[in-house]
């Protein structure tokens, strides 16, 4: 037996006015630090409506640790909300997750949010996330990531529960999104879309969101890159990621993710810019157990984009917005890297990306995968 799980979707142009037709009381808005520099979370606030009291909390910062996340949980308590808004991006959003938890459950840990414990959830609160960025997907996810703080890991939690009961998709909300964030965000829902089609427990719901993911963010990501302002085109892609988001979310992550969580937790890289440095040869490396759909996957590409097989094609596309072909070219010194690569072939081993990755995987391959990485070989 299967489920398909979807937070209620609100999206398209003014989507944000969706917050006044909830009955909401007291609001904590969740945002990071670089977004509380904008309009946006202040925006958020006024469509609230008329009397609704809010607190906004605003110091997240990228890939916060647990120390860090929960650092305004007492006020949080204190405020008492009846709904939790996450505005940002995945690690806004994931915090918000987090902290939605702990207030609800005081009495147990984040490290109880799992797929096997049932945590009883909603008594108080409810949860909205309301991204800024196109492609992290945590918007409709049920997992939130958080850096363990002295051990250079990340800890992937998940459980059902901290599924968002609203995602909204303003397109408003990403116009003014920077170029660098722009290209990773997006290369991040590519890797997504492309995980939860090959993953072994795929199934015809996650695909469907898989190949409109792809169709999407393919057909819109290079204009968008040309055109920043442009809210046609920042609409597709929005869309796409968070389609992205549902497809893995119903499917899971594979080894791509493993590898990428792994780097970015000893080098502190952004999350998309990693998942883009494996995506490539983690598809080559899975393409004999993947072979088929892969190939369906590939004919989903753009002409202009389409060569050879679908690792190829995911290199021009990544090459055309600007991103960094390998390890080395994102600037990671090489005796550093490699001085490092033990523990990264054993974080990338106790990931969850390794249980649905279409080809089981040793330390040995491992460790070859992220020598191919750093030097493109």
């Amino acid at each position: 037996m299967w489920y398909f799980r979807s937070p209620e979707i609100v999206f398209g142009e003014d989507s944000l006015s969706f917050l006044s037709l909830l009955s909401i009381k007291r609001a904590t808005i969740i945002t990071d630090r670089n977004l509380l520099k904008t309009d946006i979370p202040e925006r958020v606030r006024r469509a609230l409506g008329e009397g609704v009291e809010s607190l906004i909390v605003g110091d997240v910062s990228e890939e916060p640790p647990l120390s860090e996340m929960t650092a305004h949980l007492g006020r949080i308590n204190e405020f008492s909300p009846d709904w939790f808004i996450a505005v940002g991006g995945g690690s806004a959003i994931d915090t918000t997750k987090i902290l939605f938890f702990l207030y609800e459950r005081p009495d147990l840990t984040v490290y109880d949010v799992t797929p096997l414990v049932q945590l009883g959830l909603r008594k108080k609160s409810r949860l909205i996330a309301i991204p800024s960025t196109s492609g992290t997907g945590s918007e409709c996810t049920w997992a939130a990531v958080l850096s363990e703080e002295n051990e250079k890991r990340k800890h992937e939690l998940a459980s059902r529960e901290i599924l968002p009961d609203y995602a909204i998709l303003d397109p408003a909300l990403v116009l003014s999104l920077p170029l660098e964030q722009t290209r990773n965000t997006a290369t991040d829902a590519i890797g997504h879309a492309v995980e939860a089609y090959g993953s072994t427990w795929h199934n015809p719901f996650s695909d469907a969101m898989a190949e409109k993911a792809l169709e999407l963010i393919l057909g819109n990501i290079e204009s968008v890159i040309k055109d920043m302002k442009n809210p046609a085109f920042r609409n597709q892609v929005h869309i796409g990621a968070s389609m992205a988001g549902l497809a893995f979310s119903n499917s899971q992550i594979g080894l791509v993710h493993a590898l990428a969580h792994s780097l970015g937790a000893r080098f502190k890289l952004p999350h998309g810019k990693t998942v883009g440095l494996f995506l490539p040869c983690v598809v080559d490396y899975n393409y004999d157990s993947c072979t088929e759909r892969y190939d369906k996957l590939n004919r989903l590409f753009p002409d202009k984009y389409r060569v050879g097989r679908l690792s190829d094609s995911i290199r021009t596309i990544l090459k055309a917005i600007g991103q960094a072909q390998t390890i080395k070219e994102a600037g990671i010194d090489e005796k550093e890297y490699f001085s490092n690569l033990d523990a990264l072939v054993t974080l990338a081993g106790e990931s969850t990306g390794m249980v649905t990755n279409p080809k089981d995987s040793s330390s040995a391959d491992l460790r070859n995968l992220f020598i191919k990485a750093y030097r493109g070989t």
